[in-house]
């Protein structure tokens, strides 16, 4: 498979007035097209740093970082980013708020409309187009939220917690939803989270990270059947076994942080 991701010897030095922090430390990674990689460690480690990184909002203080080839910037359209809220705009119906991110990046041709109002139906927002956010469940309004960021047609979608503020219940539903859409759409995402089950119900491979500054303390790679669901997947034994690994790789790191 061709590798989307190329990042080497990654570097991030925070520097102010009277001091510096280290934040990430010779990270090394390579990503597959297609493939789906989850981002855990301890807080503070850098896991949204290094989305930051790969959107091009920030810069490494050393090392290089390709995504499709080239490096990355904010004015393209390789990197879509979904984030912890939907952002959804309130004053606008669920049809405008897929089209806001057209109409940011100057792109609300036509052509593109019909993209996006086709993804919405797809993928069961067909039928709640006229209404507001405040009409849709966090569930539903999560799923706008990928859907405006798909109409952009991105190479890579960089999920940083995107299910964090729902309940339960609704996590697990989203999560089997959003798998769905990104395995269908033949999207490469990686996914940022705090909660190990979810990286492992939705990864190809997960990245573990040691405590600040973060570095790369292991990769474990799930071996699931692509036509597997998240919510079946946490039901076997591997993942279980898997949770009991990542979980004390992660305790060793929190135990060991100065």
């Amino acid at each position: 498979m061709d590798k989307l991701v190329e990042i080497k010897h990654l570097n991030l030095i925070y520097q102010s007035v009277d001091s510096e922090t280290h934040a990430l430390d010779d990270i090394n990674l390579e990503i597959d097209n297609q493939e789906f990689v989850s981002i855990v460690g301890p807080s503070g480690c850098g896991k949204t740093t290094i989305l930051s990184l790969i959107s091009g909002l920030m810069r490494p203080t050393s090392g290089d970082i390709k995504v499709a080839g080239k490096s990355p910037s904010p004015k393209d359209n390789l990197t879509g980013y979904m984030f912890q809220r939907d952002n959804l705009l309130p004053w606008r119906t669920i049809e405008k708020n897929i089209y806001f991110g057209l109409e940011i990046k100057r792109q609300k041709t036509n052509e593109r409309k019909k993209y996006a109002l086709d993804l919405a139906k797809k993928y069961g927002i067909g039928d709640f187009l006229k209404k507001h956010p405040s009409e849709l469940s966090g569930g539903m309004r999560q799923r706008v939220a990928l859907i405006r960021t798909l109409a952009l047609k991105p190479e890579l979608l960089l999920l940083d917690e995107p299910f964090s503020a729902l309940d339960y219940q609704t996590r697990l539903e989203l999560c089997d939803h959003i798998f769905e859409i990104i395995k269908s759409e033949k999207k490469t995402a990686i996914l940022v989270t705090h909660d190990i089950q979810e990286a492992i119900s939705m990864s190809d491979r997960i990245i573990v990270l040691s405590a600040r500054p973060g570095k790369i303390k292991a990769i474990h790679k799930t071996n699931f059947s692509v036509d597997m669901a998240p919510f079946e997947r946490r039901k076997t034994d591997k993942a279980k076994e898997l949770f009991d690994i990542i979980w004390q790789e992660i305790q060793n790191e929190k135990n060991n942080e100065v």
